[in-house]
């Protein structure tokens, strides 16, 4: 996927046998030039060391910093697509070309992220004045500028608390874009994690956008046995809720799915609300912050430890609708519990923090079983 012209090798050894190696190692490169795209060209920088498995597959740093650049001039002399696409390869980045298929999708024309690298689109100005990065339907955060230095646990990490908070991402306009913003992505699916570094942005709309990368490899997401009722999907899982998070969404109830591999929030149904198992009213939408509970649900009194049985009898025995508990009732330590039967799961939600006045935020750690058989 990358060009070797003007690739010098080493020398190795004196005599005759100098210009056959330097022949032959100038042929076989080693992953570090530059390669030209049709709209955009990537460029080599330093690697970083890279394990090999007793399998042959690469863990740990592939790359550090090898820049990628987008231009709508060039997107215009390609017949200005609406989308134009970057791989992550191991490799290094490479912007595909007009004639290359859309790289996310699979040989039936379905959305996919098995056997593929990460990939970023981008809408340049000549096809949508706005300007879109649009990033994998995966954990995406938006780092801190106060983050510091970022290796591969930090990066994944900031990826999977955004998706428990509410502040993940699937797209960021460029105009928004500035110099040193960096984004962490964890691509589960291909076990890559890739920190993007936004290393120069012009024009206005943006017409000129250039990315470093750095991409880590680690054991990819694997598809164990499905969950058999009464199965444990996770235990003690953080999520949070905000007032900070839902003005940055034009002040939306924010909902929370309680999903077989991990709580997620989101911000984004204006109208219908937050949705999900769970939804918070913020501060700014009511005098009076809430916590709406759906499903079967029911607070859990006492101190004595809860198990899938305990949970499930304690849900089925309290609100069969929809449990609203104002903010200002939630105490550090308090417990819900919550079974679906159309879901068909029990969880058992402690609240691990509480801040009840504006800005609220509460923060839950879940606990999740699949439902067993009815009896």
């Amino acid at each position: 996927m990358w060009g070797d012209n003007g690739r010098t090798a080493r020398a190795l050894w004196g005599g005759g046998l100098t210009l056959l190696l330097t022949l032959m190692l100038s042929s076989c490169g080693d992953g570090g030039g530059q390669s030209e795209g049709p709209t955009g060209s990537a460029s080599g920088a330093s690697t970083g060391s890279a394990s090999r498995t007793s399998g042959g597959s690469r863990t740990g740093l592939l790359y550090r910093d090898k820049e990628v650049s987008l231009s709508n001039v060039q997107a215009i002399k390609n017949g200005c697509p609406s989308n134009v696409y970057v791989e992550f390869a191991d490799s290094g980045p490479r912007v595909l070309g007009p004639e290359e298929s859309n790289p996310r999708l699979n040989d039936d024309g379905d959305q996919t992220d098995e056997g593929r690298p990460p990939v970023l689109s981008w809408s340049p100005p000549c096809a949508s004045a706005s300007g879109q990065l649009d990033f994998d339907d995966v954990a995406v955060a938006k780092a801190a500028a106060d983050a510091g230095d970022l290796d591969q646990a930090g990066c994944q990490d900031a990826a999977r608390a955004a998706v428990s908070n509410g502040t993940d991402i699937d797209g960021y306009r460029t105009r928004a874009l500035v110099v040193g913003d960096r984004f962490c992505e964890d691509f589960a699916a291909g076990g890559r994690v890739i920190l993007l570094r936004v290393v120069k942005v012009s024009g206005t709309p943006v017409a000129e956008l250039t990315l470093s990368a750095t991409l880590w490899a680690g054991p990819a997401k694997t598809q164990g046995a499905p969950a058999q009722p009464g199965d444990k999907n996770y235990e003690n899982q953080p999520f949070t809720v905000s007032d900070d998070v839902a003005k940055t969404h034009d002040c939306s109830p924010g909902g929370v799915g309680l999903g077989p591999d991990t709580p997620y929030v989101n911000y984004r149904h204006r109208l219908s609300g937050g949705g999900g198992d769970i939804e918070y009213f913020p501060s700014c939408l009511t005098g009076n912050p809430k916590i709406r509970f759906s499903a079967y649900a029911a607070r859990v009194k006492g101190g004595a430890d809860v198990d899938l049985t305990a949970c499930q009898d304690a849900a089925a025995r309290g609100e069969g609708n929809d449990l609203d508990v104002p903010v200002s009732k939630l105490r550090t330590g308090d417990r819900f519990c919550m079974f679906s039967s159309f879901d068909k799961y029990v969880a058992l939600l402690k609240v691990t923090a509480v801040t009840a006045k504006a800005p609220v935020s509460v923060t839950f750690s879940a606990t999740r079983w699949e439902a067993p058989e009815p009896s």
